[in-house]
């Protein structure tokens, strides 16, 4: 059964694995969403998926899930007063959930089975640690990365090296493990 993994950002990383392949034999690749605004680059990325689906389906799609909270932080700036400091949040944040939601809309107009799996859960399984203090998000990446290597995975970048993580990680969902049992 073939796994897709996606970590879905505005640059998505993307990895086909099927479990008991030599892991060397997983392949990855990013997608751009292309557009002025969340909803145009949504659009973008689904219809991408679209025609990735048409030059071949996979079994099942594991997602890393988004997150759930939108997280605030201090930032400092210059006005004409001198420095300012505000609360703000990262733009960022907020356009995962819509571009989940394209890729989760166009896998279930496929009737293709997905599940989306917690950062720290798909960390646990692919790297042996799912929550770290001294791991910052450049050295989750990085870690992510390596572990491909070490696999003899070729990736672009960490996002297609999470992908990787994500899809294997996917072989350990409910979901796919009952659609392997009625398979058998």
């Amino acid at each position: 059964m073939l796994i897709l993994g996606l970590d879905i950002a505005t640059t998505t990383g993307f990895a086909w694995y099927e479990p008991g392949s030599s892991l060397s034999s997983i392949k990855t690749g990013l997608m751009k969403a292309e557009g002025e605004n969340a909803e145009e680059k949504a659009a973008s990325l689904a219809q991408q998926i679209v025609a990735m689906f048409k030059a071949g389906r996979p079994d099942f799609v594991a997602i890393e899930q988004p997150m759930r909270n939108v997280v605030s932080f201090k930032k400092k700036r210059q006005d004409f007063g001198g420095e300012v400091e505000e609360q703000t949040i990262n733009p960022n944040a907020l356009q995962l959930s819509s571009l989940a939601g394209a890729a989760v809309a166009i896998i279930a107009a496929y009737r293709i089975p997905w599940e989306t799996i917690p950062s720290a859960t798909w960390r646990k399984h692919f790297l042996g640690m799912g929550r770290s203090p001294a791991f910052d998000r450049a050295a989750w990446k990085r870690a992510a990365v390596d572990r491909c290597r070490a696999f003899k995975i070729a990736v672009k970048n960490s996002d297609a090296a999470e992908a990787v993580g994500i899809a294997m990680a996917g072989e350990t969902c409910q979901r796919f493990k009952a659609m392997q049992a009625r398979a058998a």
